[in-house]
């Protein structure tokens, strides 16, 4: 795997002489903890406020506001939208704050068991020899202890329960595991003061000791459950024991009385735990409510949630309903029905986060929660919020992505949608089919709820995919349910689904179920790939079947030097850990290896092992100077074992992982990994640098201390910042620098190849869904032109990437991105055909370029052109006309990126129009027939009548507002409204230009900064001209999202002087701000991350700004 990347897009910090480094915000993991988000930090809860501000008990947040872009599967946007900076905070306290110092003052052991009953908090540590059971005042000390030691054959008490007075239940450790007695915490005796002898039950040993509150009236102070019973015994506080409800359960059960007096059992149907159970019965033992669900399939795509093993259930903070809280990650509201409400999730949220302890129990008595809770520094707390502090965690924003939509993004507890295909693929020729599933416990609520669902494409495809709706009714015994689809074309599709309350048309939970159909002759087939799918990447044979079968042709495999090298160990082929090696098996450390190289060779895949990164291990191989001896070691072992393995490469990053100095890594890493390699297998081709960013200066250094000689081809990583295309970031992007380092290569001779090593672009939220699949198909066209002659995708399948983003083409088991189809695609169209060149147009929106007539020999990949000439034509992400023209009468072909076809006539010497965007389209006719595409504006069209004048602006924090107006733009580095030049915030940004002379204007093009990640762009916005000192409005921009270029027409005004652009003002979270989209993640809304200010962290960034006039 590379460094871990940041949210800008860019892995880390590039370093090198002349440049900034690019860095991304990146969100902190907790593991070993269950942390659920509320708005403050700490341990357990107090709200706070600033002065002034109200506080909520009830958790009800002010409106987030509508997002421009619909989040499939969301329920609610606002769940996962910021709140506002000076909103109430919980900060946590703890009761305990360091709970395991303090048991073990008391006698040690580990803190498992909790209890909580009227004013008494106990817990209990185990050791192998005993248990005690400790007693918690309210200050937070010690009241007193019961240490159950058992006797020759018993086992120490693994739970216990309080009686209403305090008083501790629990076995007592005698052989039989049948005896349970009551103590008093502290009274002076080892021996219980209770004793009750459930021998003669003949339920054999105690599973279990509960509170019983149903049974207070009685005398009775807690019951018991037996192994082979199903019958509860009631333990009366004078001795005796009666006959409590018969209950149901099968395997591994688990009980959780509550204050009311019923009480839910969990339990698994078998010993595979292949279904659980979760039923809640009155004290009579009779079913009130049952919800089940079976084990978690390979597929979170639309499925339902797994109930897995609760810790605990009790109460909801609003008095109905309950949680279901654990194992691990989660607490689920349910309803009294069983099904969802809300869930809260670990680590996410703004501001502080609620943290419980893995498996920790959690008791509710009154108004009081208690849990055990990690503090920051790692130490366990004892625990106790309010209920209104739990209902605010409950309701605090998380930061959606697509893992965390995996868990939240859910119909419920065996409730979900689901496809009969493999990662819910269908190639051409297939049928798609969805359907709603319903476990058999959802029929009791069948009359109460329906589900309402969507289904909808690329917002951007031609001709527009028409959405389908529908209602289905849940089955009354549970079952399928078959939805209706959009007839199948190539391209990605998204089931929304809501479930809705029939009788208040409420609607209760979202999922999103996304498919794609394949391209006629493509192949494929995730069905029929070898094993080796993995969270953070493909195994080597299946990563280069994928290589291979989207159209990728690069496979990477990085070898874990750390694992293979062992410490102070001489560097020889004996000493080396093969079985790190990936892909290695039990007896053959080389058999993923090998058979992925013989398969690279096969296919025509460039499969390549990559040595070395930030590890210390192979840092420290470099520092003792054994690095060229370790490389040889692993080469020598890797070509013995995996002979057709010849491209290698050194060092993931350098420029970031401690080399910044190109010169210090050509002498230091790649001409000792060189020399290395070569003497070992002189076929061996050498892939160098492989740096961070296409940094120039950083090349240049490598070539100037003789790196031409040391490499065969140049890897470069040619991320851009914030998530950003390439078109975006233009010549200061990647499209400059691989320009710039071409300049720099020259010195190696002509015939030097570059690599794209590594790149790509996360895909969470709507902007970026879509927008993936338009960058691959932008950069594969940019990259023929730059003669960038491989990619190796970062990364073809997988679910890995920083704060819970992804990176792949494929969500490992789940489903396929449009990416994946857009790379398959375009990867056939331009194989085999010489370099892109790019073709200028007098609209300066539109960017075109042209591929000649195949003349290589074709791939596996289909190509709807046949191999004729190819004009692919897309916009800066705005959505506008051309004019089709050609010499001769054709029928044009149009591929869109999934490999969707249709065609368009058009008669020489009359244009034909075309609608484009910013999703590349080809087109393709017979040679010959002259086919060209043209504004459809006229050549004037490309005259900005604002260059020349002076720009002005409510605001500025960055950036200089002159950019705006030269023929490039700002590209990568906007200009951005901040606060006014009297220091007070600028809702309303506005930003005028004073032409250099009168002009007639009939549209004017606004350049929006790009929202993937963490920047504000337009969404609203209103176009004003003057004539003659007056300003009048003609146009505007009213809920933009994927447009990033807006061009606003309007019928021509003669004598303009000055033009105008108006941000409005919107309102989220009562706090007013500029109306703009902020951020692609989550519908334009502010994610939960960052707070809603009046003066917005992400100021509104404009790129460009142009005026036009009639040709």
């Amino acid at each position: 795997m590379t460094a871990p990347h940041d949210a800008t897009g860019a892995p880390g910090a590039a370093t090198a002489p002349g440049t900034a480094p690019r860095r991304r915000r990146g969100w902190a993991v907790t593991a070993g903890v269950t942390a659920l988000a509320v708005l403050g930090a700490g341990t357990a809860a107090v709200l706070t406020r600033d002065e002034g501000a109200a506080v909520s008990a009830t958790g009800d947040l002010p409106a987030a506001g509508a997002p421009a872009a619909a989040m499939c599967g969301v329920v609610d946007p606002g769940r996962f939208a910021a709140l506002a900076a000076d909103a109430p905070t919980v900060e946590p306290s703890p009761l305990v704050a360091d709970l395991q110092a303090a048991v073990d003052r008391l006698g040690g052991g580990d803190v498992s068991g909790l209890e909580a009953t009227g004013e008494h908090v106990a817990t209990l540590a185990r050791t192998d020899a005993s248990a005690t059971i400790t007693s918690w005042g309210t200050g937070g000390d010690a009241t007193g202890s019961v240490t159950v030691a058992p006797g020759a054959g018993g086992s120490a008490p693994e739970a216990f329960a309080l009686a209403p007075d305090g008083a501790v239940v629990t076995t007592t450790g005698a052989r039989s595991g049948a005896e349970v007695g009551s103590w008093t915490p502290d009274a002076g005796s080892a021996d219980p003061g209770t004793t009750w002898d459930l021998a003669a039950e003949d339920g054999g040993r105690v599973i279990d000791v509960m509170a019983w509150p149903a049974g207070a009236d009685d005398g009775v102070v807690a019951a018991a459950a037996l192994e082979r019973s199903r019958t509860l015994a009631l333990l009366h506080a004078d001795g005796t024991v009666s006959d409590g409800p018969t209950l149901a359960w099968d395997w591994y059960p688990r009980f959780f009385p509550q204050p009311d007096g019923t009480v839910f059992v969990s339990s698994d149907v078998d010993g595979d735990a292949s279904y659980t159970t979760l039923t809640r019965y009155d004290a009579d033992g009779d079913t009130l409510v049952q919800i089940g669900s079976g084990q978690p399939g390979d597929s979170t795509n639309g499925r339902g949630l797994t109930l897995d093993h609760p810790t605990a259930v009790v109460p909801a903070p609003e008095g109905d309903g309950f949680l279901v809280i654990g194992p691990t990650w989660r607490v689920v509201e349910l309803g009294e029905d069983g099904v969802w409400r809300r869930i809260a999730l670990s680590g996410e949220g703004q501001g502080s986060t609620f943290r419980l302890a893995d498996h920790t129990p959690v008791q509710r008595t009154g108004d009081t929660y208690s849990y055990l809770g990690p503090a920051e520094d790692g130490t366990l707390g004892l625990v106790q919020v309010t209920a209104a502090e739990l209902d605010t965690l409950m309701s605090a924003p998380i930061t959606w992505n697509l893992g965390v939509s995996a868990t939240t993004d859910r119909l419920g507890y065996g409730a979900g949608l689901e496809t009969d295909a493999v990662d819910d693929y269908f190639a051409d020729g297939e049928t798609p089919a969805v359907h709603a599933t319903f476990d058999p416990w959802w029929g009791a609520v069948s009359d109460d709820y329906e589900l309402r669902y969507t289904v909808t494409g690329d917002p951007w495809a031609q001709p527009a995919v028409e959405p389908v709706t529908g209602t289905a009714a849940i089955p009354a015994d549970g079952g399928e349910v078959a939805l209706d689809l959009p007839a199948a074309r190539p391209g990605p599709y998204e089931v929304h689904a809501t479930l809705v309350e029939t009788a208040t048309g409420e609607e209760r939970a979202a999922t999103c179920l996304r498919y794609a159909v394949g391209a006629p002759g493509a192949t494929f087939d995730p069905g029929a790939l070898a094993d080796g799918a993995d969270w953070g990447g493909a195994g080597p044979l299946r990563g280069v079947q994928i290589a291979d079968e989207l159209g990728l042709g690069t496979h990477r495999v990085q070898i874990d030097f750390a694992g293979m090298v062992p410490d102070d160990a001489t560097p020889s082929v004996a000493a080396l850990d093969l079985g790190a090696l990936p892909g290695a098996e039990e007896g053959d450390p080389f058999a993923g290896l090998a058979a992925a190289a013989t398969e690279a060779v096969q296919r025509g895949v460039h499969l390549y092992v990559q040595v070395g990164e930030a590890d210390e291990r192979a840092q420290q191989a470099v520092a003792d100077g054994t690095w060229e001896a370790w490389v040889s070691a692993i080469v020598t072992a890797v070509h013995a074992g995996a002979p057709d393995v010849t491209l290698w490469a050194p060092w993931n990053e350098p420029n970031n992982t401690g080399f910044g100095d190109g010169a210090q890594y050509v002498t230091q890493v790649l001409q000792p990994f060189s020399r290395a390699v070569r003497a070992v297998d002189p076929r061996a081709r050498i892939i160098g640098g492989n740096a961070l960013n296409v940094v120039v200066p950083w090349y240049q250094q490598a070539v100037d201390a003789g790196a031409c000689a040391a490499w065969d081809v140049v890897g470069i990583h040619p991320y851009t910042g914030y998530n950003r295309s390439w078109d975006e970031e233009g010549a200061q992007g990647p499209i400059g620098q691989i320009t710039a380092l071409r300049e720099v290569l020259a010195a190696c001779g002509g015939d030097v190849e570059v690599w794209n090593t590594e790149s790509g672009w996360w895909s969470d939220g709507p902007a970026n869904t879509w927008g993936q699949a338009y960058d691959v198909a932008r950069t594969s066209l940019w990259q023929s032109a730059l003669d960038v002659s491989a990619w190796m995708y970062f990364f073809s399948e997988g679910g890995w990437g920083e704060g819970g983003n992804s990176w792949s083409l494929v969500q490992v088991g789940s489903f396929v991105k449009p990416g994946a189809l857009a790379m398959a695609t375009v990867s056939g169209l331009l194989d085999g055909r010489p370099a892109a060149q790019p073709v200028e147009v007098a609209d300066p929106v539109v960017r075109a370029m042209s591929v000649g007539a195949r003349t290589g020999e074709a791939g596996d990949a289909p190509d709807p052109s046949g191999g004729d000439p190819l004009l692919a034509v897309w916009t800066l992400d705005a959505v506008t006309d051309v004019a089709l023209t050609a010499t001769a009468d054709a029928q044009v072909t149009v591929t869109d990126v999934y490999g969707g076809t249709r065609t368009v006539d058009v008669a020489a010497g009359t244009p034909t129009t075309l609608t484009v965007t910013g999703s590349p389209q080809f087109l393709s006719a017979p040679d010959g027939s002259g086919l060209a595409v043209e504004a459809v504006d006229g050549a004037g069209s490309s005259t900005n009548l604002l260059a020349g004048g002076t720009a002005t602006a409510s605001s500025t924090s960055a950036g200089d507002l002159a950019t705006l107006l030269t023929a490039d733009g700002a590209l990568a580095d906007p200009w951005r409204a901040g606060p006014t030049a009297g220091g007070e915030p600028d809702v309303s940004p506005w930003v005028q230009v004073d032409l250099d002379s009168p002009a007639t204007v009939d549209r004017v093009v606004i350049g929006s900064a790009g929202i993937r990640c963490c920047t504000a762009g337009l969404r609203d916005a209103t176009v004003q001209v003057e004539v003659d000192g007056t300003w009048t409005d003609v146009g505007e921009v009213t809920d933009a999202f994927l447009a990033r270029t807006h061009v606003v027409r309007f019928d021509a005004v003669a004598d303009v002087t000055a033009v105008r652009v108006v941000i409005p003002s919107t309102t989220q979270r009562d706090v007013t701000i500029p109306s703009a989209n902020y951020g692609g993640q989550t519908g334009g809304l502010l994610p939960a991350w960052e707070p809603v200010q009046v003066e917005p962290s992400w100021p509104l960034g404009l790129v460009s700004l142009a005026a036009h006039g009639p040709a």
